[in-house]
């Protein structure tokens, strides 16, 4: 469970609804519930859509979308240096093969298939080539779902204003409609009360739109780009260490070079002391 993105989605709903209310009450007003307003906004996000990417891509966001709330865990990069050291030394003094043995416990697929591959494979520039297409394969699923949430985050508002203009239409004809020179002369005051509150109902949906895409949709898609730059850099390093490894250079410079992708704070604890 990712704890952040519930405590600020928490917070931003309270203090939404504590801007909504009424002075001296945290009951927000009905004027602010309207299902056919959170129709249009909704329905003609999710039609847009459908409309922009495939069908498989649309229903597949409900999925991805749950990684912003449950966080799968991201593995220190300090750990991963020091299982990579560990395959180093083992590939030196026992040889390559001999990391078949343990490759199957290995819990990462890109580290597991790249290590395969760095067995089977004599070829450096190859193996390489096969760790970057991994690499950015997964980088352009990753791409997509972040890009359908951005789109949904500019969708919505649009929506939104779609709905105030189709509802300021309606008023405005029902109030020439019902109005005359003579009745409009008689009862003004209750005219522009009826106008100001049409107003009010018609703008909801622009809340809407701009609520969704500022408190859901932009936001989800910034939390599936961090998760996907963090998996990146992990997979950055795993691809710089299977090709130490291919090369055979001696796990204590290979350790150093994979130093590079730790911040200066935290490389000293890894370090032995007194280095």
């Amino acid at each position: 469970m990712d704890f952040a993105t519930i405590i600020g989605l928490a917070f931003g709903l309270i203090l939404v609804f504590f801007g909504m209310s009424e002075p001296g009450s945290f009951v927000p007003p009905a004027t602010f519930f309207n299902l056919r307003g959170l129709a249009i906004v909704l329905g003609g996000t999710f039609a847009a859509t459908l409309i922009n990417y495939p069908l498989k891509n649309v229903i597949g966001i409900f999925k991805i979308s749950l990684q912003a709330f449950f966080n799968k865990g991201t593995k220190n990069p300090l750990d991963i240096i020091s299982e990579l050291t560990t395959f180093s030394e083992q590939a030196r003094k026992q040889g390559l093969p001999s990391l078949e043995r343990i490759i199957d416990n290995i819990d990462n697929h890109y580290l597991q298939v790249g290590l395969e591959n760095a067995i089977l494979e004599r070829d450096p520039i190859k193996l390489e080539s096969f760790l970057n297409n991994e690499l950015n394969s997964m980088v352009d699923r990753h791409s997509n779902g972040q890009e359908i949430f951005y789109n949904m985050g500019s969708y919505a508002p649009a929506f939104g204003l779609l709905g105030t203009v189709m509802g300021l239409i309606l008023m405005m004809t029902r109030q020439a409609s019902t109005s005359s020179v003579g009745s409009y002369a008689a009862g003004a005051q209750d005219s522009m009360s009826a106008l100001l509150q049409g107003m009010g109902i018609a703008l909801v949906t622009t809340f809407y739109g701009v609520l969704l895409a500022n408190m859901l949709f932009i936001p989800i898609a910034g939390k599936l780009k961090a998760r996907s730059d963090n998996e990146v850099h992990e997979l950055n390093i795993m691809k710089a260490g299977i090709m130490s490894i291919h090369s055979k250079e001696h796990p204590l410079i290979m350790r150093e070079k994979l130093l590079t992708f730790v911040d200066k704070s935290t490389r000293k604890d890894l370090r032995p002391s007194g280095e």
